[in-house]
C-alpha cells in the first residue's frame, strides 16, 4: 500500500508538479491542477536540480495550483457530507459520503484524485507543497530569490488554508509522518501559517486580507473569539480572494457546476430549496428545478445558481465571512446591524430582535445562506452541533442501508497503516 503522505511520495509528486507548472508557464497557461500529477517522474530528473532558487516562483505556483485542485473537492465533498447537496446517482462508491457512512478503508475520499470526491490525498499534497516551499524559501536569500518575502507570504497563506481544510473535514489528521493530530491542533498550525504571512514585511494587500480572514477562521474554530473578531474587523468591505478554475482540465473545473448542474451526480438538498426571507426569495441561495432526474433518474435534480459555468471562480476568503465572524462574536445589536448590512445588498427585509438566543441563531442561519456551497457548512454543523438530518438510522433512499453518524471523515487507513508515528 502506498503512503501518499510520506515524504518520498510527496517529493515525487513535487517533481512532477514542478515540471507540469513549468510547462504551463512556458506556454502562457497556468491551470489549477495538471493531469501529470499522477505520472511517475523520469528517473533521470533529480529533485536537487528542480528545488533551486531560480525555480522559486514555479515552486510557489505549483503549491497554489495544488491547493486550487484540492479546494474544489473540499467544497464538493464537504457539501455532500453535510446538508447542502445530496446524492443523485446510482454509483454505490459515492453513497457513503452522503449517507455519512465512510470508513477508514474507503478509497474514494482517501486516495481519490481531484477528478472525483478525493480529499485526503489532494489536500495533503497541497499542504506538503506549501510547507516545503516555505522551508526552501527560508533557506535562500533575497539575493538568491528576487521578491522572496512576497513569495513567502503567499505560500504561507495557502499553507494556512490547506491546514484549514484538513482540520475542518477530518476527525483527525497527520503531517509528514508525524503523530495523529486533533482538529484543534491542526487549526493551531493553520494559525501559525497565517501569522507568518501577516507578519511578513511588505506583504501584498490581497495576501494580507486573505490571511486575516483565514486566521480569523482558524481562531474562531479554536474558540479564540476575541482574536478572531479583531482579525475579521481588519478586512475591508467587498474584499474577495478566489481560487481559479478552468475548463481546460477536468480536475481544475468548478466542481459544483460539473457534478450538480452538468452531470447530475448530486442534487441540492431539500433543506436549501425555496428559501425565503419573509415573502422574498433569498437570492443568496438560488436553486432551480432542472426539470429532469439526476444521474439516477428517479431522483429529481435541483441545481444551484451560485456558479454558472465550469470556469466560475471559487471564493476562498471573503469580507462576508469576516463580517459574520464579527457578528457571531459581538452578538446583540451589533450582530443585528451586520446581518442587515449583508441583507441590504440584496434588498432583503431587515431582521429585528432583542433576544440574544434569537440573534445567535440568526447569525448561524445567515452563515448557512450567505456562505452556501463555499466550503463552510460541514464544519459549521460540527462547531454549532447541528442535528443530523436525516437522522442516524433513517433509510438511505438511493441505494439501501441507513444514514450514519459521521460529521467528519475518519483518518484513512492509507495514513494510519503507513505512518509509524501512529502505529502502522
Amino acid at each position: 500500500m502506498t503512503n501518499h503522505r510520506s515524504r518520498s511520495s510527496a517529493r515525487r509528486i513535487t517533481r512532477v508538479a514542478i515540471a507540469a507548472v513549468a510547462a504551463s508557464l512556458g506556454s502562457g497557461v497556468l491551470t489549477a491542477c495538471s493531469t501529470l500529477l499522477e505520472a511517475d517522474a523520469p528517473s533521470r530528473i533529480l529533485e536537487s536540480t528542480l528545488l533551486t532558487p531560480s525555480n522559486a516562483p514555479v515552486l510557489v505556483a505549483g503549491a497554489v495550483a495544488d491547493f486550487e485542485c484540492a479546494f474544489g473537492n473540499f467544497i464538493l465533498t464537504g457539501s455532500t457530507q453535510s446538508d447542502e447537496f445530496s446524492d443523485s446517482q446510482a454509483n454505490a462508491a459515492t453513497w457513503d459520503i452522503d449517507r455519512r457512512t465512510s470508513v477508514p478503508a474507503s478509497a474514494l475520499y482517501a486516495t481519490g484524485t481531484c477528478s472525483g470526491f478525493g480529499v485526503y490525498s489532494p489536500i495533503s499534497t497541497a499542504r506538503f507543497q506549501a510547507d516545503q516551499a516555505i522551508t526552501l524559501l527560508d533557506g535562500w536569500t533575497d539575493t538568491d530569490v528576487p521578491g522572496r518575502a512576497g513569495l513567502i507570504a503567499r505560500t504561507a497563506a495557502y499553507a494556512g488554508y490547506s491546514y484549514i481544510m484538513l482540520g475542518e473535514m477530518f476527525c483527525s489528521a497527520a503531517v509528514d509522518l508525524g503523530p495523529e493530530l486533533t482538529p484543534a491542533q491542526v487549526f493551531a498550525l493553520a494559525e501559525q501559517r497565517f501569522t507568518r504571512a501577516i507578519d511578513t514585511p511588505g506583504v501584498p494587500a490581497e495576501i494580507l486580507n486573505m490571511s486575516l480572514v483565514g486566521r480569523a477562521r482558524a481562531r474562531i474554530n479554536q474558540n479564540k473569539r476575541t482574536e478572531a473578531a479583531a482579525d475579521a474587523a481588519r478586512v475591508p468591505d467587498n474584499f474577495v480572494f478566489n481560487a481559479r478554475t478552468t475548463a481546460a482540465a477536468n480536475r481544475a473545473e468548478n466542481r459544483m457546476f460539473r457534478f450538480n448542474n452538468t452531470s447530475g451526480v448530486i442534487t441540492v438538498d431539500s433543506t436549501y430549496r425555496n428559501l425565503r426571507v419573509g415573502n422574498v426569495a433569498d437570492p443568496r441561495v438560488r436553486v432551480i428545478d432542472a426539470g429532469r432526474g439526476g444521474s439516477l433518474p428517479t431522483v429529481r435534480l435541483y441545481v444551484q445558481q451560485k456558479y454558472l459555468s465550469l470556469t466560475d471562480p471559487l471564493p476562498i476568503a471573503t469580507w462576508r465571512e469576516a463580517r459574520l465572524i464579527q457578528a457571531e462574536v459581538a452578538g446583540g445589536q451589533a450582530a443585528v446591524g451586520i446581518i442587515n448590512a449583508l441583507r441590504a445588498r440584496h434588498s432583503l427585509p431587515v431582521f429585528a430582535s432583542s433576544s440574544d438566543t434569537e440573534i445567535q441563531a440568526q447569525v448561524r442561519e445567515e452563515r448557512r445562506r450567505e456562505l452556501f456551497v463555499e466550503g463552510h457548512r460541514l464544519f459549521d454543523t460540527i462547531r454549532f452541533n447541528v442535528p443530523l438530518s436525516p437522522a442516524v438510522g433513517a433509510v438511505f433512499p438511493n441505494g439501501g442501508g441507513t444514514y450514519g453518524a459521521n460529521k467528519c471523515l475518519p483518518l484513512p487507513d492509507v495514513e494510519r497503516l503507513n505512518n509509524p508515528s501512529i502505529g502502522g
